[in-house]
């Protein structure tokens, strides 16, 4: 029914609006691109020597996303690993534990592997999203040995309030999708700005051909608020809410002594978010401190699905409060220095960990689980030089040491540099030593996961060691006008690099690799064919080895490119047509069995403003229909949603 209601209240929206054509101001100049992700301090994207990429409020818009893994699959070197049975983020080789996810520049407390996150993160608050490519250690520290992804929110603008309602649904009508987001923007009311945002997400089940789930289906609830507060004309104050609700379920088989038996997996997981920012700006300098709480609970029942018996549960909490402190100072014409610090007193408990630290057990449906505790303290700091060595040249430089309560200390140092070759071409050279400790999952797990439709037992390893890597880039980039080119050779050398490797058909170890090489080419045109058409398209050569058995890692392609063709009359209709290309991709389909597959992803979106209020969009993903089990590929993907402004 209210399926049908969404869809009648579009078409009663189209039979009763006019075509509305807003006037846009002729364009005079164009501004630099500012980028904070990369050195922490506003810079002009051109000349950063890190690979950036930023994806904007227009761009999120135009392509209909509705969480980060509508928007990110596109980026340059940014793959959606599909084979594990949950979508993630690979960012130049490295798996989603590499990378950090960041709301604001501030870290979440999550599963603590990356794996569940891009569907998790609503997008209808988000003014822009930061990436940065290759290891950023020697800022934000472990967890960022890949990139970095920092997903910034709007402030308080103009007064306003929007609604979207969005419907969408796989090919049969299987799989529906139903997403409703609205935004309050209080605009600037004296010294004080106020932003609330808030989504629903509720997903039908999709079936494979053996009657697992393609994907967990059930509610997803998101709802956050900002209120920036103008002290004074050079100081603000930042204070940020969250709060994130899911209860999804998913279909697998469990290996018994009785043969496989079909299990309900059921997730209940909460987050609650809040910190508290505070900025200076002055002539030559500036200062930032912030603290926040990041708390994630997770409960997990595993029951029999024939007969509802328990199988297994968990009950895990996570606490990740934080403390940090930066402060920006020029030093003469040639010098910006940047000394900052971090403060992290983790805490983590669970059913599903094995620390022999902080017994406890749980009563859950007449069974009792044990389950212990670990607390981890994380310290660091670090500093910066942007050094302006001459008019062509910038050289950035940033040092930062880190210590622990459970791992040894380190240091982690980068060198960037820029040169301007003339004023439409620049080359620019990064090295880099990155480092990340093992998690409490990869050390002390002992759990029950799904890897693509089994349910199989993960457990953890005392004895491994901290990952290293020696990174190297060099990039070549070039302006045609208002087109860009550029082309990147990275190289990353691994020691004790940490996978998962197939110990039996149902049970699987983290280990350490001691020695592998991720190492390729990427290459980027952005190219405006015309007022109203623009292409861009981005290719990756990766070549990702096990340096000890001279094979290849798994779940990675040898070749992706990502394409996307763009018109916009800049009055009411924009539409994009892009595609996302895996080609030679061997990935894990479970004990030691690999399949190499090549497959394309094309996706269309039609946005059209009906009136100055109200915009609809109609969009299919998957235009060819591609199927594939192994790869959680359910075929096309048909949807609309209309946003109204009031």
């Amino acid at each position: 029914m209210k399926k049908k209601t969404l869809l009648a209240l579009i078409a009663l929206t189209l039979s009763t609006t006019h075509t509305y054509a807003e006037e846009m101001p002729p364009e005079e100049f164009t501004l630099p691109e500012i980028v904070v992700t990369a050195t922490k301090t506003g810079m002009d994207k051109k000349l950063v020597p890190a690979s950036v990429e930023v994806i904007s409020k227009a761009d999120i818009q135009a392509r209909g996303a509705q969480t980060l893994k509508d928007v990110i699959s596109t980026a340059t070197d940014i793959s959606i690993i599909r084979s594990t049975g949950r979508d993630a983020i690979s960012i130049r080789g490295f798996e989603s534990r590499f990378s950090m996810i960041l709301i604001d520049g501030r870290r979440l407390s999550s599963e603590i592997d990356q794996n569940y996150e891009l569907d998790r993160i609503p997008l209808e608050n988000v003014e822009r999203i930061e990436i940065v490519r290759g290891p950023v250690n020697s800022l934000y520290g472990t967890d960022a040995m890949g990139g970095v992804v920092n997903i910034i929110t709007r402030q308080a603008v103009e007064p306003g309030f929007t609604l979207s309602l969005a419907h969408g649904a796989f090919t049969g009508n299987k799989g529906a999708k139903d997403n409703y987001n609205f935004t309050y923007d209080s605009g600037i009311h004296g010294k004080t700005g106020v932003t609330i945002s808030g989504s629903h997400l509720e997903n039908d089940a999709s079936f494979k051909g053996d009657g697992t789930t393609y994907a967990p289906y059930g509610v997803r609830k998101n709802i956050s608020a900002r209120v920036d507060y103008q002290l004074t004309d050079k100081e603000a104050l930042t204070l940020t809410a969250a709060y994130m609700n899911e209860d999804t379920r998913e279909l697998a088989y469990k290996q018994t002594a009785k043969g496989a038996i079909k299990a309900n997996i059921h997730d209940d997981n909460e987050r609650y978010d809040y910190s508290l920012s505070y900025t200076k700006q002055q002539s030559d300098s500036s200062v930032f401190l912030r603290a926040y709480l990041s708390d994630y609970y997770k409960k997990v029942d595993v029951h029999n699905l024939a007969n509802a018996q328990l199988m297994n549960y968990g009950d895990s909490h996570r606490t990740l409060p934080g403390f940090e402190a930066r402060l920006t100072r020029n030093v003469g014409s040639d010098h910006v220095l940047t000394y900052g610090g971090e403060y992290r007193p983790e805490k983590f408990r669970g059913t599903g960990v094995r620390t022999g630290e902080g017994i406890f057990y749980v009563d859950y449906e007449g069974k009792s689980f044990e389950g212990s505790s670990i607390d981890l303290t994380y310290s660091a700091l670090y500093i910066q030089d942007q050094w302006q060595i001459s008019p062509k040249l910038l050289a950035v430089t940033s040092l930062r040491y880190d210590d622990s309560n459970k791992f040894e200390s380190n240091l982690s140092p980068k060198l960037g540099l820029t040169y301007e070759a003339s004023s439409d071409s620049r080359v620019k050279l990064n090295i880099a030593k990155g480092f990340r400790s093992p998690t409490p999952n990869q050390l002390y797990i002992s759990s029950q996961v799904n890897r693509n439709g089994k349910v199989v037992t993960l457990d953890g390893n005392a004895n491994l060691q901290s990952e290293e890597s020696d990174s190297y880039e060099l990039s070549l980039e070039k302006d045609w006008g208002k087109a860009t080119g550029k082309l990147t050779y990275f190289s990353n050398k691994l020691d004790n690099m940490i996978e998962e490797s197939w110990v039996s058909a149902t049970r699987i170890q983290y280990e350490n690799i001691s020695k592998a090489t991720l190492q390729g080419v990427e290459a980027e045109l952005k190219y405006p064919l015309s007022d109203t058409f623009s292409w861009s398209v981005n290719y990756t050569n990766l070549d990702a080895t096990n340096d000890v058995t001279n094979t290849r890692l798994l779940n990675r392609a040898k070749h992706k490119l990502a394409s996307r063709l763009s018109y916009n009359d800049q009055k009411t209709v924009r539409a994009n047509l892009w595609c996302e290309m895996y080609a030679d991709y061997l990935h894990d389909a479970g004990s030691n069995v690999e399949k190499n597959k090549s497959y394309s992803i094309w996706n269309l979106n039609v946005e059209k403003s009906l009136d100055k209020n109200n915009t609809l969009s109609v969009g299919i993903e998957n235009l060819l229909n591609k199927k594939d089990d192994d790869l959680s590929l359910q075929g096309m993907y048909i949807h609309s949603k209309l946003l109204m402004k009031f």
